[in-house]
């Protein structure tokens, strides 16, 4: 009997030894550890990613943990590269460090202008002949990290089609919880020509022979953010707003340039912003969604020259159909709570900037009220490398990320415009447009993306489409 109980009490003593050195199937975050950063502080990191010291974390979840969080590193625009391990792991106390590697990007932009002043390089090639005059020269500095808090700055001075002054800055961290942002800009521009009226869904531009400035535009604003988590972001921007034209637009061009032959508007300005932000690498998203909401009161009847109130609605969601392989969608509807005429220099639609095109309609505008566009793909990657470049460069450009993605698009909209006036000559308003065809997306340093579309319409045209973005 004894011999039994000892050997039962053994055993008990040897399972309880082995469980007490099993491998846990977790672990606890125990210290972040940063290498490779330089510029930028600790809490710009910290904000974008969703563990801190002390959180747990399962080791079932650990690789979709890590890839998840590193894509939310690299969206900032702050860096070429971003790694996220696990190190000095503990597997039977279930601890922890995580190692946070980034190679931080080149922040300072001191640069010559040199820019079309044409809504997108389709337009200046093929509508406006490749001119010379539509250029833009001058100097910009821009600094995005300025004092390592993912605060940019930006100063330009600017000839040439458009002549422009302005100063902008913005720092998200204001505060020690590190929620609250603030920031404010000056800007002031004139032009000797100007897009004066729309006829065929395209702009008109506009000149006086003794090359006198036709518009001027100032505006002195301040906003300030509020990011509570790393998924939501709201906005608030209060501007104020004054521009004028020569007598010559007025009485020879469109004396409805403002309304009601006036050369002159001004109004206060305010903008909310909303957004709920679950995608995958934001700048060229490969997964999750994005939700956002804006409203934008122009007008307060403190000068009564232009009054209105615009709510746009939006929702992207990207489906991972297998590895590399994405399917994307992007909703967005707009319209205008006051029923009111507002003014063709305030009128603006589809096409205007490069988010708000159907794909092969980049040569035209469709102004109006209200308006709601679906754009779609299909993409997947193809190629992904990361290439050394000369040792004589800047260390932030020593290697290069490179990445090939082909895209299948299939976009459509409709714009609703019920000023009669308006839809003089612009068949494309108050009617279903289509849009598709293939592309190829070139992303480098993980930061400037390069679109190469070849695209068809419902209208019978089709042609090769060149577009680009970047990230900061």
């Amino acid at each position: 009997m004894c011999n039994y109980l000892y050997i039962i009490l053994l055993l008990g003593f040897l399972c309880s030894a082995q469980s007490s050195y099993a491998q846990k199937d977790y672990f606890v975050i125990d210290n972040l550890i940063y290498t490779g950063k330089h510029k930028t502080k600790p809490r710009v990191i910290e904000n974008e990613i969703n563990f801190s010291q002390g959180d747990t974390i399962r080791t079932s979840e650990l690789s979709r943990y890590l890839q998840e969080n590193q894509y939310r590193i690299l969206s900032t625009g702050l860096f070429n590269e971003a790694k996220i391990n696990v190190v000095n792991w503990d597997t039977v106390k279930g601890y922890a460090d995580i190692e946070i590697t980034v190679q931080e990007n080149w922040y300072i932009f001191p640069s010559i202008i040199f820019e079309l002043a044409d809504r997108n390089f389709n337009v200046w090639w093929k509508e406006q002949n490749r001119s010379l005059d539509r250029i833009d020269y001058g100097l910009k500095l821009s600094h995005y990290n300025l004092t390592g808090s993912k605060d940019p700055l930006k100063i330009k001075a600017q000839f040439g089609f458009t002549r422009k002054f302005e100063v902008d800055y913005f720092n998200p961290y204001i505060k020690k919880n590190k929620t609250y942002g603030i920031g404010g800009s000056i800007f002031y521009a004139d032009n000797k020509q100007l897009p004066y009226i729309t006829r065929g869904n395209r702009s008109l531009f506009g000149k006086n022979d003794d090359e006198r400035l036709l518009l001027k535009r100032f505006r002195l604003g301040a906003r300030i953010s509020n990011r509570p988590n790393v998924n939501t972001f709201h906005a608030l921007r209060v501007e104020f707003h004054r521009n004028w034209v020569d007598d010559y637009v007025i009485e020879e061009l469109n004396p409805n340039y403002f309304l009601n032959g006036r050369n002159s508007i001004k109004f206060f300005f305010a903008e909310y912003d909303y957004q709920y932000d679950k995608r995958k690498y934001a700048h060229y998203p490969q997964g999750g969604y994005l939700f956002s909401v804006n409203v934008k009161k122009e007008g307060f009847g403190i000068f009564n020259e232009y009054n209105n109130l615009g709510v746009s609605i939006s929702l992207q969601k990207y489906y991972e159909l297998s590895k590399d392989f994405v399917f994307g969608t992007r909703n967005k509807v707009k319209t205008n709570l006051i029923r009111r005429r507002v003014s063709f220099a305030n009128n603006t639609g589809l096409g205007w900037d490069s988010g708000n095109i159907v794909s092969g309609y980049e040569l035209y505008v469709m102004d109006g009220t209200d308006y709601y566009i679906t754009k779609n793909h299909i993409k997947k990657k193809i190629f992904e490398k990361n290439i050394k470049m000369a040792d004589l460069l800047p260390r932030q450009f020593r290697f290069m990320n490179f990445q090939l993605f082909i895209r299948f698009n299939t976009d459509a909209a409709f714009v609703h415009e019920p000023i009669q006036e308006y839809l003089t000559g612009n068949t494309l308003n108050n009617r279903w447009i289509y849009g598709y065809g293939p592309a190829i997306d070139m992303i480098v340093f993980n930061n400037f993306l390069f679109s190469f579309e070849y695209s068809f319409t419902d209208i019978g045209e089709h042609g090769f489409f060149i577009h680009n973005a970047i990230a900061f």
